[in-house]
């Protein structure tokens, strides 16, 4: 029986491509390299932001540490908000869900920054725990902090279902026991649990 319901962030509560994009080369141009090509940013841009800017960069520990302080430093300055956008029906689906599961988030992205952003701090207010990449030593595909956000609520993972929108969310989930829902328009993966739309995810859910 599912009683939690997480959710990535990059595809699937925000539709954020165009901004990530923008945003790493930005910070890339002012750490001194190339903007990446359409091709390059979008093999890599599932990855954590050390684990991108070293596939990029192809640069030492030490540089990418380098680029990642100053890419936390400089998120507001550079970072185009503006470019950001919700799915369509999320707040209304979310708020229904809230209502009979336990709902969390669970992201590579730097946990400190998650609810500066203007489209997620209106959604704060319907998740019961809330992972970065701070939290956890390892991350995606590793399950580990999916499985800390089930120790957090006190569920064991058979109990939840992950909505994810690339390769790395689903094996993250299936290694840590977890249903999985992917989000998006192509259905990579050939699975039944597949949505397009917040609209359709209650009755998948609820048929788990």
């Amino acid at each position: 029986m599912i009683k939690a319901v997480f959710f990535d962030i990059d595809g699937v509560l925000l539709d954020s491509f165009e901004a990530n994009r923008e945003f790493f080369s930005k910070l890339f141009e002012k750490t001194g390299y190339k903007r990446p090509t359409l091709q390059q940013y979008s093999s890599l841009m599932h990855f954590p932001m050390k684990n991108l800017i070293k596939g990029f960069t192809k640069a030492s520990d030490e540089e990418v540490q380098r680029i990642w302080e100053m890419g936390r430093e400089s998120l507001e300055e550079i970072y185009p908000f503006e470019l950001l956008k919700n799915p369509h029906f999320v707040n209304e689906i979310l708020e229904n869900l809230e209502k009979i599961y336990q709902l969390g988030i669970v992201t590579s992205r730097v946990k400190e920054h998650i609810y500066a952003i203007p489209q997620l701090a209106t959604l704060e207010k319907y998740f019961q725990v809330t992972i970065g990449f701070e939290d956890t030593n390892n991350h995606k595909p590793d399950p580990e902090p999916l499985v800390f956000a089930a120790q957090k609520l006190q569920i064991k993972p058979k109990e939840v279902v992950y909505i994810g929108d690339a390769e790395s969310d689903f094996h993250a989930a299936k290694t840590a026991g977890m249903e999985f829902i992917l989000f998006g328009e192509k259905n990579f993966l050939r699975t039944d649990n597949h949505v397009t739309s917040f609209k359709n995810l209650p009755e998948i859910i609820a048929n788990l």
